[in-house]
């Protein structure tokens, strides 16, 4: 047995079991995973602590592009020390900047721009009824696609009466989508705090894809006969098919919209939550201007509803919706709320209040990994990329603004205690240690 460029000793969390023992290290992948006996030019002991594939963030605004108008809330560098301070070892950056991502030239400029990124950072194409002639270009040079059923930044609008359209193209490209739904006809009548807002679109891109003639129907992703299965059981058995996401829901009656619907044959339905939506309620909103968010805040029972399903594993990604605007711009009004630096202490929260690991495993990390088809990570396993994320659950930080990476340099949990980082790996690189970041 020969020497490993580094191990890792600890209590290792895969989504379908915690196991005990010491990984080895070469060469940026995981070469060896055994009980003990590892030998190792360096050793990291990880004990308190649980280590778990690194965590991947399907649901980033990161601000810049070619115009770098908004650059000064964050850029690729800032926005990818703040992932590493959260235990996020990739994110995929959403499209609606003022420069928005839906020409095949615009997102080869974000990546020119985040190559100075210490992370992965991977790029969702915007959809909109004048660029579908573009969808087959895009694919190559991003990782997803994004439709926003209400009015955002960069004109990215899609009326749902084109909705069917574009669903037709997207399908046959056979790629990832994330939809943000809320009904724009509902906002307009300044309804947008009525849960209806996000349900009824949720409802109208069900039956949109029901009724597209894709193949015979068959049961759905989440289908009633499925209802105890967990997320990352779902997202294995659905290989192959194209997954649709939809973005933040934040009302439990749209997880139990997509869990019991039935979909069309090659298509795959699932949903994220963000950590706003499961800690904070509209009395927080009251208290706090900067929790204005799109969707808003919804009530205690809506956040414990929306808990209690992420528990059981009927919410497949935990996505920050890391969306930076400075102290000032949220005095103004402007929605959105940094998440990055807090994530992987967010989910340390959410297992001391008990969540299974596993089920964090699945949510931070294989479920992502799936879905946007990066093979080589979301499971600690022998030839897996080595991009570790360690959890001291028995070390607490209490959140303040001065030990933020973000360039908005503000946090929603400030002041609030939630367990510690200890270590955020890349490719067997450690790049943090509890606050600190080394790159």
């Amino acid at each position: 047995m020969g020497v490993h460029d580094l191990v890792i000793e600890g209590c290792f969390v895969n989504a379908y079991g915690i196991i005990r023992g010491e990984i080895g290290i070469d060469g940026g992948f995981i070469t060896d995973v055994r009980r003990q006996g590892l030998r190792g030019e360096k050793r990291i002991c990880t004990r308190g602590c649980l280590v778990f594939p690194g965590f991947i963030d399907i649901h980033v605004h990161l601000r810049d592009d070619g115009s770098h108008e908004w650059s000064y809330k964050e850029d690729f560098n800032t926005g990818a020390r703040a992932a590493i301070h959260g235990g996020v070892t990739a994110v995929a950056d959403m499209p609606n900047t003022p420069h928005p991502a839906k020409t095949v030239g615009r997102v080869k400029e974000k990546k020119r721009l985040a190559s100075v990124a210490a992370i992965d950072v991977l790029f969702y194409g915007a959809v909109t009824m004048d660029n579908l002639g573009e969808i087959a270009r895009m694919c190559d040079e991003v990782i997803a696609f994004k439709i926003y059923l209400c009015e955002t930044t960069g004109g990215l609008y899609m009326d749902e009466r084109c909705l069917p359209v574009a669903l037709s193209v997207l399908l046959r490209a056979g790629m990832p989508l994330v939809i943000h739904c809320e009904n724009q006809n509902m906002i307009s009548a300044g309804l947008r705090e009525n849960p209806e807002t996000e349900l009824s679109a949720v409802r109208y891109v069900l039956r949109t894809l029901r009724e597209l003639k894709h193949g015979e129907m068959s049961p759905h992703l989440h289908g009633e006969s499925a209802e105890e299965n967990s997320a990352t059981e779902n997202m294995e058995r659905e290989r192959g098919r194209v997954l649709v996401n939809i973005a933040h829901v934040s009302v439990y009656d749209t997880v139990r919209l997509i869990r019991t619907s039935c979909g069309c044959a090659d298509v795959a339905v699932c949903c994220e939550v963000t950590p706003h939506h499961l800690f904070f309620s509209t009395d927080d909103r009251v208290r706090d201007r900067r929790l204005n968010v799109y969707p808003p805040l919804r009530s205690k029972h809506d956040a414990q509803q929306l808990f209690n399903a992420f528990k059981r594993g009927h919410i497949d990604f935990l996505a920050s919706d890391h969306a930076p605007h400075t102290a000032e711009e949220k005095v103004r009004g402007e929605a959105g709320i940094p998440n990055l630096d807090t994530y992987g202490s967010f989910a340390g929260w959410l297992i001391r209040k008990g969540v299974p690991p596993e089920r964090i495993a699945a949510a931070c990390s294989y479920n992502p990994a799936r879905f946007l088809s990066l093979r080589d990570r979301g499971l600690i396993e022998k030839g897996m990329r080595a991009d570790i994320t360690v959890i001291d659950l028995k070390k607490t930080r209490r959140i303040r603004s001065d030990a933020l990476f973000t360039k908005c340099g503000w946090s929603p949990f400030e002041g609030y205690e939630l367990p510690s980082v200890k270590h955020t790996i890349l490719k067997g690189d450690v790049k943090s240690e509890y606050d600190e970041v080394f790159c």
